[in-house]
């Protein structure tokens, strides 16, 4: 006794097939462009945090002033407020760096889509012997160009230690 069977899928069938693993494909496609944004965002983060606790920490180890300021090339200070280029850390007692005041850490550019942009106009953040920051208080809102992530801001207190939020340091909501 022989039986036929059927060796393959129908037209319709294999366009059925086709569409929904195209569909499931886009959607995975686009949360994972999601969750890949929000590591790199959490990353940049955290990398900015770890530099303004090692500022602080800095400054009360070594009894002296340790200034954290934008940078495009890790040798000098920027004069804007945009730090998505890098950061170097210094001692000084002049808040500006020369030649032989030693770069004690640098920072890379951040990540592709990422904007880091400092309220009050700071161009510097400078810590004082006892772990104070002087000036007023700041804040740095973390941005994603491509609106995948969402945004997040880090304040700094005058006392020097900073938070993470994911509002504003008033409470308000973060415009990017």
């Amino acid at each position: 006794m022989r039986i036929d069977t059927q060796q393959g899928l129908t037209l319709p069938e294999l366009l059925i097939s086709l569409t929904l693993i195209s569909t499931l494909s886009m959607n995975a496609y686009s949360q994972f462009s999601h969750i890949l944004q929000e590591n790199r965002m959490a990353s940049e983060v955290n990398l900015f945090m770890t530099a303004l606790h090692l500022t602080r920490n800095e400054a009360i180890k070594h009894g002296r002033r340790i200034v954290l300021c934008p940078s495009r090339d890790g040798a000098a200070c920027g004069n804007a407020t945009d730090w998505v280029s890098g950061w170097i850390l210094f001692a000084s007692d002049d808040r500006e760096h020369d030649n032989s005041e030693q770069v004690l850490q640098s920072g890379n550019p951040l990540a592709v889509g990422i904007s880091l942009l400092a309220s009050n106009h700071r161009k510097r953040i400078v810590y004082q012997q006892d772990g104070s920051s002087g000036g007023s208080n700041a804040s740095f809102t973390f941005c994603d160009t491509r609106r995948l992530a969402a945004p997040r801001v880090i304040c700094l207190a005058n006392s020097g230690r900073p938070r993470l939020t994911l509002t504003r340091c008033n409470g308000k909501p973060i415009d990017c």
